[in-house]
């Protein structure tokens, strides 16, 4: 089992994702999980994904996005990917709020 398997299991269970966040987070733990990260960056993008699943309305989410944002500045600093990496894993987070903010919208 992955560091991300594991905290797929800890956010549904234990930090109490409800039925349309945690479908929201199955689909971006699905698409991070495409881009075969190492479970050090894995994880915590994880993380910041199912923050954004969570938010409960737009000024949650900003602040959730805006980590994530930071998340992958500190990821371009490092040079720990290269600009094809980092361009899939904005979209894997832009995607996840999109999801977000459409619920939002309902």
């Amino acid at each position: 089992m992955t560091a991300t398997d594991r905290l797929s299991l800890l956010q549904y269970e234990h930090l109490g994702l409800d039925d349309v966040a945690a479908a929201e987070f199955k689909v971006a733990l699905e698409e991070l999980r495409k881009l075969a990260l190492e479970d050090r960056y894995e994880h915590p993008a994880a993380l910041h994904l199912g923050d954004i699943a969570d938010a409960e309305n737009r000024q949650e989410l900003a602040e959730t996005k805006a980590w994530g944002i930071g998340f992958l500045q500190g990821l371009t600093c490092a040079k720990a990917f290269n600009q094809e990496q980092l361009e899939a894993l904005r979209r894997v987070f832009q995607a996840a709020a999109d999801r977000a903010i459409k619920r939002m919208c309902r």
